[in-house]
C-alpha cells in the first residue's frame, strides 16, 4: 500500500506537464485571440496592488482586466478603481449585494465573465502574482492541445516550518488521488481546476453552465475542471509554480480554519469518503512510527523492519517534490506529522458541514441545500449542468 500510494505520488510530480517549459510561439503559429482576465477578489487590500500590476504587465497582445470587487470592507475596490483610472485595460465591477442560491466568488466570477468580451477567459484571484508570459504560454498549450479548459497549480508562498510541512502533504494528497497525469486524456475520467489559474475557451464556458453550474460550491474550481470532462470538452492540467505565486495562510490555525470549506466538499460531500480517507491518512502517518519500536523490542524484526521500511518510502514523495525550492529540506521530516494535520482537518471539515453548513463570504448553507441541485434562477437549466 505506502508502495503504491508512494509511486502514484512520484509518477504524477514527474509526468505533469510544466507552464514555463511550455515552447514559445513559433514562426507560423496563429496570433493570440483576445482575452479577457477576470479578477474576483473581497478583502484583499494587503496584496491587490502588486496582483494586479503583475495581470498588467502581462506580455500578452490583447487582453482586458475585469476586476470584480465583491462586497469588500478594506480599501480593495478604492485600490482597483485608482489603478483603471491608469490602465485603461482595467475594469472594474462593484458588487453591493449577494443574491440567495450564491457564494460570493462564484457569483463574482459569473458577473465578470457576463461583462467579458474575449474568446479566452483566465479566471484568478485577487492576491495571485503572475510571471508576464505565465498567460501566453498557457493560451499557446491550450491552443496547440485544441483543450478547452487548462488549469495550472501555483506556487503556494507560506511562513513557518509545520505550515509548509502540512501545505506539502496536501500537494501528496492530491498527487495520489486526482491521476493529474490522465487529466489531458480525453478517454480518462481525471478531472482538476484551480482557482488561482482557469483558463477556458469562452464558449465551453458558456455551453457548461459557466459558474452557475457550481453556484454553491466551494471547491468551485475543481468541479469547473470535472464539468468540463463530463461535458465531453478537453481538458489538462500544468505545474505552474515557476510563474503563479500565490501567498496562502500565514498561520497554521488559519489553514486550518481557511480549509474548512473546501476538503469536505472536495468529497462531494460524502460522509463515509471523508471518514475513510481520514482514518487512511492518520494509518500512513502514525503506523510506522508507533508500532517500528515495539514490535523491534519484542523480537519480531520482520513486522519492524517493514514497518520501518514503510516509513522511508512515505519520505520518498516528499523527497520528490523537495526539488522545488518552496520546500526546504527538512519539509519532508515533518511529513508525518503534517499528514496528521491535514487528517484533523478533513475531520474538522466534515464536522463543521454538519452540524453548521458551510460558510463562504456570507452566512452558512446548509449540508442539504448544498447537497442538492444549483441555482434554480439559472436560465435554461438542462441536464448536465450540475455536477454529479
Amino acid at each position: 500500500m505506502w508502495t503504491s500510494i508512494a509511486g502514484t505520488v512520484i509518477y504524477s510530480e514527474l509526468k505533469v506537464g510544466r507552464l514555463d517549459e511550455v515552447k514559445p510561439a513559433g514562426a507560423d503559429e496563429p496570433p493570440l485571440p483576445r482575452l479577457s482576465v477576470i479578477v474576483a477578489a473581497r478583502n484583499e487590500e494587503p496584496s491587490v496592488e502588486e496582483a494586479l500590476r503583475s495581470l498588467l504587465a502581462l506580455r500578452y497582445p490583447d487582453f482586458e482586466v475585469l476586476f470584480v470587487n465583491d462586497r469588500s470592507e478594506d480599501r480593495t475596490g478604492e485600490i482597483a478603481a485608482r489603478l483603471a483610472v491608469e490602465d485603461d485595460r482595467l475594469s472594474v465591477i462593484d458588487v453591493e449585494e449577494l443574491p440567495p442560491g450564491w457564494f460570493g466568488k462564484n457569483h463574482a466570477a459569473q458577473r465578470g465573465a457576463d461583462a467579458a468580451a474575449g474568446e479566452l477567459l483566465l479566471f484568478t484571484d485577487g492576491d495571485i502574482r503572475f510571471a508576464p508570459e505565465a498567460v501566453s504560454l498557457g493560451v499557446r498549450h491550450l491552443m496547440r492541445e485544441r483543450l478547452d479548459h487548462l488549469s495550472a497549480g501555483p506556487g503556494i508562498v507560506v511562513g513557518g516550518r509545520m505550515l509548509r510541512a502540512s501545505m506539502m502533504a496536501l500537494r501528496l494528497c492530491i498527487s495520489a488521488t486526482m491521476r493529474l497525469w490522465k487529466v489531458r486524456d480525453p478517454r480518462s475520467s481525471a478531472f482538476m481546476g484551480v482557482g488561482a489559474y482557469t483558463l477556458m475557451r469562452a464558449d465551453a464556458y458558456h455551453a457548461v453552465g459557466g459558474h452557475r453550474s457550481v453556484a454553491l460550491r466551494p471547491d468551485e474550481d475543481l468541479r469547473m475542471g470535472q464539468l468540463v470532462k463530463t461535458s465531453g470538452l478537453r481538458s489538462d492540467f500544468l505545474n505552474g509554480e515557476a510563474m503563479i505565486s500565490c501567498p496562502w495562510y500565514d498561520s497554521l490555525g488559519g489553514f486550518i480554519r481557511g480549509t474548512e470549506k473546501n476538503l469536505f466538499a472536495a468529497r462531494n460531500y460524502r460522509l463515509s469518503e471523508a471518514l475513510v480517507a481520514s482514518a487512511g491518512l492518520l494509518w500512513l502517518a502514525i503506523a510506522p512510527i508507533v508500532l517500528t519500536p515495539p514490535l523491534w523490542a519484542t523480537g519480531e524484526i520482520a513486522p519492524a523492519a517493514i514497518f520501518a521500511t514503510c516509513l522511508l518510502i512515505g519520505w520518498l514523495p516528499a523527497i520528490t517534490v523537495l526539488r522545488d525550492k518552496a520546500h526546504p529540506w527538512w519539509t519532508g521530516l515533518l511529513l508525518p506529522p503534517a499528514i496528521v494535520i491535514v487528517a484533523y482537518t478533513l475531520l474538522r471539515s466534515t464536522v463543521v458541514a454538519v452540524v453548521r453548513g458551510v460558510a463562504w463570504g456570507g452566512p452558512p448553507i446548509p449540508l442539504s441545500e448544498l447537497r442538492g441541485e444549483p441555482d434554480p434562477t439559472a436560465s435554461n437549466p438542462r441536464e448536465g449542468d450540475h455536477v454529479p
